[in-house]
């Protein structure tokens, strides 16, 4: 086992390593609890030629196995809905499996809500209110070893707006939440191709970088010349690089949303007004990026990786930029086609 980390110059250096020995009487070969029946959402081949995509439910009483079954398949349908996935369907296999929890729903401890749910999900991941990840690795690899996967994607049974994607271990989406398709396909896009978030106005973002260097990320830069543009053969002669947007006025918007969105969840109103409230920025976000000049053209687009300035974007606007009802633009569809290639042996 190798562990890497990447220098200034996005390099890789090797900084620990570990032998581990299969054979060694440390290594603790008993099979765990078996988590239920493995439910077949989408099977097209054997796993080794395919693209194997878990779902596994979290929050999800015995009384509810029915009801992680619609969720799983409705929302399989969702990213087969949405391209690439919706072309190379035929490269994929999707499980599905549900231990069942004695009480309903994750934990949310914003809200003094704790559950011991079998996979650990929760919300308030590092004080976000909508970060939805899980800790409890070991149970969630003993659960996820009854079924073929590289890919894993947490349903919790829940309904508050969230969820949370990790490049190479998992994604989560509040499978009842009304953003749920949005959440589900931009939180499976970092998951699943290392796709970084485009956005850069919201509370979730880190501090800015003391230094701007070219992120590893397929779908952001910090080099927007013709020359050094990471995705320049997708942009076309007449696009101006940087490419001007509407941005001043994109802030301000997204600025004012911002704030009533902080007041809707300080005073813990119904979740009925965090999905109005949604509906209205997605409406004014579509209204505003739809019209701009360079919709749907590639370019470089500032604004992105957390950061108003210093790094850009690919489209002006993207699943992984807005809650737009918009597919993933070419440059993370690529990267995501790419990925898919790999594990499907093309």
């Amino acid at each position: 086992m190798v562990l890497k980390k990447r220098d200034a110059r996005n390099a890789f250096r090797e900084i620990w390593s570990l032998l581990v020995d299969p054979a060694d009487q440390t290594i603790d070969s008993a099979a765990p609890p078996s988590p239920g029946p493995l439910l077949t959402i989408e099977h097209h081949g054997p796993p080794a030629d395919k693209v194997d995509l878990l779902i596994l439910g979290d929050g999800y009483t015995a009384a509810e196995q029915g009801k992680f079954e619609k969720d799983a398949r409705r929302l399989a349908e969702i990213l087969f809905a949405t391209s690439p996935f919706k072309e190379r369907r035929s490269d994929f296999n999707v499980w599905g499996l549900c231990p069942p929890a004695l009480e309903s729903g994750i934990s949310r401890p914003s809200t003094g809500i704790h559950r011991r749910s079998p996979v650990g999900a929760s919300y308030d991941t590092f004080g976000s209110e909508r970060y939805v990840l899980t800790f409890e690795n070991r149970a969630l690899r003993d659960i996820a070893a009854f079924a073929p996967y590289e890919f894993i994607e947490i349903l919790t049974n829940s309904r508050t707006y969230g969820g949370g994607g990790i490049f190479g271990q998992y994604s989560t989406v509040a499978a009842d939440s009304l953003w749920a398709p949005y959440v589900f396909v931009h939180e499976f896009g970092h998951h699943f191709a290392g796709l970084a978030d485009e956005y850069y106005t919201s509370d979730v973002a880190y501090e800015p970088a003391a230094e701007i260097v070219e992120p590893w990320e397929p779908n952001v830069t910090a080099h927007p010349d013709r020359d050094s543009l990471k995705w320049r053969d997708l942009v076309a002669p007449d696009t101006p690089l940087p490419t001007p947007w509407s941005k001043e006025e994109y802030e301000k918007q997204s600025a004012a949303l911002q704030k009533r969105r902080k007041e809707i969840r300080a005073q813990n109103r119904p979740e009925e007004e965090m999905d109005a409230l949604f509906l209205e920025q997605r409406a004014a976000d579509s209204k505003l990026l739809g019209a701009e000049k360079y919709a749907g053209k590639v370019g470089a687009f500032e604004g992105a990786n957390y950061a108003a300035k210093g790094y850009y974007r690919p489209q002006v606007d993207c699943v992984m930029f807005s809650r737009d009802e918009v597919p993933f633009c070419q440059v993370c569809q690529r990267a995501i086609e790419r990925v898919i290639d790999l594990y499907a042996g093309r």
